[in-house]
């Protein structure tokens, strides 16, 4: 699984979803699923702007978890 760490980098770089909104253009809503988990499935297009915004290199965003298996 892929688990999206924008919570812990909004905490880290000491942000907010509406900062983050109006340098990036990403809706705030969008925002807000992601941080809780509800959006799983984002586009390239939202991580490269979470990228340059944040400074900061894909992996630092996205991280794969291994699922266990049944």
């Amino acid at each position: 699984m892929i688990k999206i760490k924008l919570r812990q980098l909004i905490w880290d770089k000491e942000t907010t979803a509406t900062e983050i909104h109006k340098a990036t253009g990403i809706s705030q809503s969008i925002l807000s699923d992601i941080v809780r988990g509800k959006r799983t499935n984002v586009g390239l297009d939202i991580i490269n702007k979470l990228c340059i915004y944040f400074g900061c290199d894909i992996c630092d965003i996205l991280e794969f978890v291994p699922e266990e298996k049944a």
